[in-house]
């Protein structure tokens, strides 16, 4: 019983040695490098591995991986497929690290990595949440191509269909704040829309508004922005039906051009 009792304070002995020795490195660590990147340390033990973020989305590129070693005061980091060594010390803040050797890096020494609290990371997990993001990112960028390509297919199905209301239409101010808007409808060209200054008609806007030919008019918008309009008996002049104000737009003479400003606000009005 005596002998079993002094193996075990031998053991218990021996184990607190081991914890008042070579100190625990596990963390992550971080080095902000020109070019806007970062480096990442991340410690787990005897493992380590090191990668990049680069740019505001922080994309990860992984750089190698290291077997981790400490030696009295010394934190040694050997890459697993080289003879490359780092050799790190303790900040003075007791967190961070200190690099003795950067120069692997084409960095100056003593190169300071800040402790990064919300390590250690799992890199295999970060490539994977990146590769999820990706795949995302590309389901969402062919998405929006096919829905611009149904949506150039059903606009020129409908342009097919302005024949009536072909022309060049100016808006006809109601107020001194107005801009002035021109819109020219076409077949091949479809609907487009310019906003200028009134005053010296310096440009302010210009939008391709969506459209539908219906059987009781031409609606122009899309969704809940979409206003229905109708031709007068002369085709002159285009009405809103369902604006929440009085919309006329005039129809230009195809002999005269819009870009004489004179004009254009003869045509818009100036109340």
């Amino acid at each position: 019983m005596r002998t079993l009792f002094k193996f075990a304070a031998i053991i218990i002995a021996g184990s607190f040695l081991v914890g008042c020795g070579d100190e625990d490195y596990t963390g992550a660590y971080r080095l902000h490098a020109p070019n806007d990147l970062t480096f990442v340390l991340t410690i787990r033990g005897d493992d380590a591995d090191i990668f990049v973020e680069k740019g505001r989305e922080a994309r990860i590129n992984p750089l190698g991986r290291m077997k981790v070693s400490v030696k009295g005061e010394k934190l040694f980091l050997d890459d697993v497929n080289s003879d490359e060594r780092w050799v790190m010390t303790r900040n003075v803040d007791e967190r961070s690290l200190d690099c003795l050797n950067c120069e692997a890096l084409n960095l100056k020494d003593t190169v300071h990595w800040k402790y990064d609290p919300q390590g250690p990371y799992d890199l295999e997990q970060l490539l994977k949440e990146q590769a999820r993001k990706d795949e995302e990112a590309r389901n969402a960028a062919l998405e929006k191509v096919q829905k611009e390509a149904l949506e150039q297919a059903r606009r020129k199905s409908e342009a097919a269909k302005l024949t009536p209301y072909e022309g060049d239409w100016v808006y006809q101010r109601t107020t001194k704040h107005d801009p002035l808007t021109i819109m020219g409808i076409w077949r091949e060209r479809q609907i487009r829309v310019w906003l200028f200054k009134f005053e010296n008609m310096d440009r302010l806007g210009y939008e391709t508004p969506g459209f539908e030919v219906t059987d009781a008019g031409l609606k122009i918008g899309a969704g809940p922005d979409a206003y229905l309009y109708t031709l007068s008996a002369d085709k002159s002049v285009l009405t809103c039906m369902d604006c929440s104000k009085p919309v006329r737009w005039a129809k230009a003479d195809p002999q005269k051009d819009l870009s004489d400003r004179y004009y254009a606000r003869k045509i818009a009005g100036n109340p």
